[in-house]
Parts: structure tokens; C-alpha cells; sequence
């Protein structure tokens, strides 16, 4: 099953150049309380050890997450839109974060880092919004090191046999894709995870309806 309703680049810019100012006051408001555990999950299972851990937050917004990690952690956010990047670097400033050592427009289909950096990779509401999934989970794989985790929080499309009104909202929702810039009906599979070297190790639902996923995924060692 692959997406059927493509979204460009262009349609991601513009549709959260519209959001950046209120976007603290609007989807915050929703999603604040999933990013909170979330990154409470990187900041219990990324032991800090002897030596610096590295995180990259993709597609870190208006930096609604870079608060919470733990201050030994050292974060670097990547956003495709730079309205919201704006928005992500006054809050460093105003909380004097001194952990995140980067915040970059970047395309998460190309990434600019070197293989195998970050020892944690956080994508959060990202999946469905990109125009290329399966090559950001890719590119996310290539950068995290062996045997590092991939923490993916997104809407999938629901199972019609099992969700039944989920499904019928999905399918009324996904011809306006491009015009909201994120996509309904994205499906699982499209991921592709033996192709990135990347396991589940562990899957759980939040949200009403059970919208939402968290998949906690490892990269190989060998």
C-alpha cells in the first residue's frame, strides 16, 4: 500500500509559514502533552555514560520539545520551514538552553551530518507532513549509530476492519492533503524498515481513538 496523496516540499513551507506565529497557542495546545512523554522516553532509556549523547529533533518546529531533554543531552533541531525556526531559536534564547548546539533548515531527505553521529533520532508528527517518508526514515537511519533508536510519533492509516469510523474520516480527509500539507492515509508500510536496517522493538497508541503511534525503533549493529 503506498501514500496516494502526494505533498510537495512548496506545500510544507506554505503551510507552516501560515502556522509559525500561532502555533505555540493552537497545536500545542494538543500536542504539547505527547511531545512532553516522548521526550520523556529519550531522556529515560539514552544513558548518558561517559561521554556526550547526540540527538537530532527532526523537524523541531517551533522547538515546542528542546526544553524538555535533559541538559547533558546535546540536541540539534532540523526544520524544513524557517518561519518555524524563528520561532524554535527565540525560545533557546528566552530558556538559555545551552545544550542545543544547532537549528537548521534542512530537507530530511538529504541531511547534512555525517553517518552514523547521533545516538538518538526523534521525528515527532513528522511522517505524514514530508513529502518522501521512506527516504527521510532512511536518511534518520544513516545518521543514528549502530545500535541506536529512532523514536517515530505519528498518525498512521487506521486498519478499516478495526477502526471503522477512523478509516472513513481518513479517506474524507486525504483529498485535501496538499492544501493542510500533511497526508491522512499515510500507511505504515511505507516505511519500509528492513530496507533502513531498522527494527521495532517496541510499538504503543496514544491519543483519542487511538490515533496516534510511538514506534521505538533500533538500528542494527552488525
Amino acid at each position: 500500500m503506498t501514500v496516494h496523496t502526494p505533498i510537495r516540499a512548496d506545500d510544507v513551507r506554505r503551510s507552516y509559514a501560515k502556522w509559525a506565529n500561532h502555533y505555540d497557542f493552537t497545536f500545542a495546545l494538543f500536542g504539547r502533552k505527547y511531545i512532553r512523554q516522548i521526550v520523556n522516553k529519550v531522556n529515560t532509556e539514552i544513558d548518558s555514560g561517559t561521554k556526550d549523547r547526540f540527538i537530532l529533533d527532526v523537524g523541531t518546529g517551533t522547538g515546542l520539545a528542546l526544553p524538555l531533554f535533559r541538559s547533558d543531552l546535546q540536541i540539534t533541531g532540523i526544520d524544513l520551514s524557517a518561519d518555524m525556526l524563528a520561532r524554535a531559536r527565540q525560545r533557546v534564547a528566552k530558556r538559555k538552553l545551552s545544550n542545543i548546539t544547532g537549528l537548521y533548515e534542512m530537507d530530511a531527505t538529504a541531511l547534512g551530518f555525517i553517518d552514523n553521529h547521533f545516538d538518538a533520532v526523534t521525528a515527532t508528527f513528522v511522517m505524514s507532513v514530508v513529502p518522501h517518508p521512506q527516504k527521510v526514515l532512511a536518511e534518520m537511519a544513516r545518521v543514528t549509530r549502530p545500535g541506536g533508536l529512532i523514536y517515530l510519533f505519528n498518525h498512521f492509516r487506521a486498519d478499516a476492519s478495526e477502526k471503522k469510523f477512523l478509516s472513513l474520516m481518513e479517506r474524507k480527509i486525504a483529498p485535501a492533503s496538499r492544501k493542510v500539507g500533511f497526508h491522512s492515509d499515510f500507511c505504515r508500510s511505507q516505511l519500509n524498515l528492513p530496507s533502513c536496517r531498522l527494527r521495532l522493538i517496541e510499538e504503543r497508541d496514544y491519543g483519542p481513538l487511538d490515533m496516534f503511534t510511538l514506534m521505538t525503533l533500533q538500528k542494527a549493529t552488525d
